[in-house]
């Protein structure tokens, strides 16, 4: 049995400690908040053993051996090196940190500690993601030209928490992480961010984004916003066929259009359980084979992805 014990145990990780529940040999054991009557209720939802109003204590419990820290963003970085060196495995809830620096700072502690550190990027790990993944490797599109992604909700100020706070608030830290951790995986070694716009509040935090990236394999559009309503979905071009993936940063179908065909086929891959179970189940089987790094969403491209948004965001400030 692996024991978790979540930090911040807020809206998404309710989400998480649902799907918990569904995973085998995995345990909700602890649960740390503000408050220990807060950590008690949370906890009594999904049967932890035991609860916290500290972060540190929580850590510090030798029966624990995986953190998921669903923490505001400008904890992030804090807390996953605190749990890196109390010996716990880590989960962290994206964005993992607010810089590439910050970033390469985890990195490192989780090399020195020799211990596990992922990101927890969803949208790699459902079943439609694999099968994207795999189509495209196999070359039924051809190699990938072009790929345009668009992510933006209508948020409402009233309902924002740190959504639209300075330093760890915005829409590219929130929702933009997903266009840029797509493009991540087919841009080539060096790209630049050639174009542009933005709104952005007068703290400085953006609200929307529309962006392009260009390499030497592929030209990539970023699209995010808080302050609009859009269908969201990916569209990735290649010399021999086109994918749209519909709700892109938890993938659950695609529709195939192949050159010199008129018949798109579209294709429908569940969930198994709900959008949280694979990246959960990775980790596990991580930590079963005692692997310090994941193959799939490893921490070079951690960081890589947040370099890209450093890049962008020193685009804006020009």
């Amino acid at each position: 049995m692996i024991n978790w014990g979540i930090l911040g145990a807020g809206h998404i990780a309710h989400r998480f400690a649902k799907s918990l529940a569904h995973v085998e040999d995995a345990k909700l054991y602890a649960v740390s908040r503000r408050s220990m009557e807060k950590a008690r209720e949370f906890g009594d939802l999904y049967n932890s053993e035991v609860y916290y109003d500290n972060n540190q204590n929580l850590l510090n419990d030798p029966n624990i051996d995986v953190v998921y820290i669903a923490l505001p963003h400008q904890l992030h970085l804090e807390w996953a090196q605190k749990a890196l060196k109390a010996g716990k495995a880590v989960l962290c809830e994206k964005p993992a940190a607010l810089t590439s620096l910050e970033m390469k700072q985890i990195a490192e502690v989780a090399s020195t500690e020799q211990r596990f550190f992922m990101e927890a990027m969803k949208n790699r790990f459902t079943p439609a993601a694999n099968s994207i993944k795999e189509l495209i490797q196999s070359g039924t599109i051809g190699e990938v030209q072009e790929i345009n992604t668009s992510f933006c909700i209508d948020l409402d100020e009233a309902s924002a928490t740190y959504h639209l706070e300075p330093v760890h608030g915005g829409c590219l830290l929130d929702i933009g992480i997903y266009n840029i951790s797509l493009i991540e995986e087919y841009l080539g070694e060096s790209y630049s961010v050639s174009m542009i716009e933005a709104n952005t509040l007068p703290n400085g935090v953006e609200t929307y984004v529309n962006t392009i990236i260009e390499s030497d394999t592929i030209t990539a559009t970023i699209e995010c916003g808080f302050d609009r309503d859009k269908e969201n979905r990916a569209i990735i071009t290649g010399s021999k066929g086109t994918l749209v993936i519909p709700d892109f940063h938890r993938p659950h179908s695609y529709t195939l259009l192949k050159e010199n065909s008129t018949e798109p086929q579209t294709v429908e891959i569940p969930y198994e359980v709900d959008d949280f179970y694979g990246e959960i189940t990775h980790v596990m089987e991580c930590l079963k084979h005692q692997q310090i790094e994941s193959p799939i969403h490893p921490l070079t491209s951690s960081i890589r992805l947040a370099k890209i948004v450093d890049d962008i965001k020193q685009k804006i400030a020009i």
